[in-house]
C-alpha cells in the first residue's frame, strides 16, 4: 500500500514539474514571438524612413551602421528566433505529451485501489 502512495506522490511531483516547465515553455515562445515582431516593424520603419545609415546601441556607445547591414543582422535574428520557437514548440509537444501519459498512468493507478 504504500509503495502505491509513494508512486503516486512521485507521479504528482512529476506532473507538477512538467506543468511548471509546460508554462515557463509558453512564456519563452510568447516572449520570442513579440521580439520577432519588433524586430520586423523596426525593419519596416527603417526601410520607410530613406535614412541610409541607422545608429545601434554597442554598450554605453553608438554606431553607425549602414541599413543594407543592419537588415542582414535582423534577419539572422528572425532566423535564430524561428530556430528558437521550432525547438521550444517541439519542447511544448514534449511536456504536454508527458503530461497526458502522466495523468493517464495517474488515473490507471488510482482506479486499480
Amino acid at each position: 500500500m504504500s509503495d502505491v502512495k509513494q508512486m503516486v506522490m512521485e507521479m504528482q511531483v512529476q506532473l507538477s514539474k512538467h506543468r511548471e516547465e509546460l508554462q515557463r515553455t509558453l512564456n519563452t515562445i510568447e516572449n520570442v514571438s513579440r521580439n520577432n515582431s519588433l524586430i520586423e516593424k523596426s525593419m519596416k520603419d527603417i526601410k520607410n524612413s530613406n535614412e541610409k545609415f541607422v545608429w545601434e546601441s554597442v554598450g554605453r556607445a553608438f554606431v553607425k551602421i549602414p541599413i543594407t547591414e543592419y537588415e542582414i543582422e535582423m534577419k539572422s535574428k528572425i532566423r535564430d528566433n524561428i530556430e528558437s520557437m521550432n525547438n521550444l514548440n517541439k519542447k511544448k509537444h514534449y511536456l504536454e505529451t508527458s503530461i497526458k501519459n502522466t495523468m493517464d498512468s495517474l488515473k490507471k493507478v488510482i482506479g486499480t485501489q
